[in-house]
């Protein structure tokens, strides 16, 4: 539905959840493309005259509109995905973080940490694992890298490092019946 949109150049109103939202809610948008990023596909459009990225994945429903696609003059795909992806690669208070993912994970990993992302895993020349860069909006947040076990080491930076430790210590705590503030 969203690519025939884009090709049809009509506006669409979509139902779609945010990240940390429970319930979707409604946007109509003029889109410019889609863009895939690590995997993820994004409908890239404008919403009320600004540029907005919509994951394809949190879009519940999509109908085209009987109206032309409204693209603000001189404006391409291109240049509000540049936009965009600057915007969320280069957020100033973002805790950038480096990890390495063994191999047989790749994938999923890049699914899961799509929106993290900031580029493609690097080949690290072992063979066996990848390296990862990613952007956090707060130091917490670096907790996700919890769900992958010990197939993913975060390397740097060392506070990082140590809000992921506080936090398998606290699972670990759980697990053994103590008091997580106890270590």
């Amino acid at each position: 539905m969203l690519r025939d949109a884009v090709f049809a150049d009509r506006r669409l109103r979509l139902r779609y959840r945010h990240s940390g939202e429970r319930e979707p809610r409604t946007h109509t948008v003029d889109p410019y493309g889609l863009v895939a990023k690590a995997g993820v596909w994004y409908l890239v459009a404008d919403s009320r005259g600004r540029p907005r990225l919509f994951r394809a994945d949190r879009v519940r429903t999509a109908r085209p509109l009987d109206e032309p696609v409204r693209r603000r003059p001189g404006v391409e795909l291109a240049d509000v995905w540049e936009v965009l992806r600057r915007r969320v690669e280069e957020r100033a208070d973002a805790v950038r973080v480096t990890v390495r993912v063994r191999r047989e994970l790749c994938d999923m990993f890049e699914r899961m940490a799509a929106a993290q992302l900031t580029a493609p895993p690097e080949d690290d020349g072992t063979g066996e694992w990848v390296t990862a860069r990613l952007a956090y909006p707060s130091l917490r947040a670096v907790r996700q890298l919890l769900a992958f076990s010990d197939r993913v080491e975060l390397l740097d930076p060392p506070e990082a490092r140590a809000e992921l430790l506080a936090a398998a210590r606290s699972v670990a705590a759980v697990y053994r019946g103590t008091d997580p503030a106890d270590g």
